[in-house]
């Protein structure tokens, strides 16, 4: 059987991550990094993938986006079958959003897999993407990018992918969808991730959305891991009441919300009580960070309805006001 062509765009440590996992699987892997620099390195000295105490070094072609945007798009990112997208919202500039377009319609389209936190992307990419084409990804799986060419598996999780527009009810999405989603699923697993389909994928979405919203901005603020969130009921009162808003504005948009968030909250902030969140990361490094896309989309959607979000509208004004107004815009991918 042929081997499932895969073109990471975004050499972060999600897509390092899943690129080095599925080239050691068997799959025909490739990988999009921002810099000419990091794809000489990749190329040049491979992809490192650390789990424990066991390094493994991949060969995977690596391009980068500064060479794509000037020349001709090379066959071999033409005709993926699969194109997992993982760099963050804040990088989805209209030149990339232009190439994924032409990687798309590549010898006969490939399908486009978002692994990105936060909401209003799967819109964005649909001017440049067919929607059937489009799929969301939500995964728990932990990696840390330790350098250019190195990047290790911190901790296995669950990953969900489907469909980013169709159908709500399992089943019922067409037989070419869910016979592409029932590859994508398999590819994954085989190569050591953890996944599931699901036809409910919005849901899903706000419900990581609804976690981010109160672990990322908080720690980002206070300067803390997420471990310390929990260290004073001041903070967890903060916790309790950006939930409570982002609740009901989910409610409003019509989103099932489950019963146990507080709960999940509480246990990602035990599971990885020593992590630094991302966006504590961006904004100690004076990056951009994807606070428009996590507490800023609830903010929007909560003005559509007129639904009172105070809490959520402070910390947006306070993660941007701690990063310097140069910082505010990025490039077309993750370093």
């Amino acid at each position: 059987m042929k081997a499932m062509n895969i073109v990471c765009v975004g050499a972060g440590s999600i897509g390092m991550l899943a690129a080095a996992k599925l080239a050691a699987a068997g799959a025909d892997v490739a990988l999009v990094a921002r810099t000419e620099r990091q794809a000489a390195l990749l190329n040049g000295e491979g992809l490192a993938l650390r789990q424990g105490d066991t390094e493994t070094v991949c060969r995977v072609p690596a391009y980068s986006f500064e060479r794509l945007a000037e020349d001709r798009l090379p066959e071999r990112l033409e005709g993926a079958d699969w194109i997992m997208l993982t760099v963050k919202q804040q990088h989805l500039s209209e030149p990339l959003l232009a190439l994924l377009g032409a990687m798309a319609a590549g010898n006969g389209g490939g399908r486009l897999l978002c692994f990105q936190n936060g909401i209003g992307h799967a819109e964005r990419l649909s001017r440049f993407v067919h929607p059937s084409r489009l799929f969301l990804a939500v995964t728990t799986e932990g990696a840390k990018k330790l350098s250019g060419r190195e990047v290790a598996h911190t901790g296995a999780g669950s990953t969900w992918i489907g469909p980013a527009f169709g159908n709500d009810e399992p089943g019922t999405a067409s037989p070419e969808i869910d016979n592409a989603q029932k590859k994508a699923v398999k590819t994954l697993n085989e190569a050591g991730f953890r996944t599931f389909p699901s036809n409910q994928m919005m849901e899903i979405v706000w419900n990581k959305l609804l976690i981010n919203a109160v672990v990322n901005p908080l720690t980002a603020l206070l300067r803390v891991r997420n471990g310390e969130l929990l260290a004073t009921e001041r903070r967890i009162g903060l916790m309790r009441r950006l939930l409570d808003e982002g609740t009901a504005v989910a409610k409003a948009c019509g989103i099932p919300v489950r019963d146990d968030v507080w709960e999940q909250i509480v246990d990602v902030c035990a599971k990885t009580a020593d992590n630094a969140s991302s966006m504590l990361q961006d904004v100690s490094s004076g990056r951009p960070t994807e606070i428009d896309w996590i507490n800023g989309a609830i903010v929007e959607r909560a003005r559509r309805f007129g639904i009172p979000v105070p809490v959520h509208e402070t910390v947006c004004d306070l993660v941007k006001a701690s990063v310097p107004e140069s910082g505010q815009t990025g490039g077309p991918l993750s370093p």
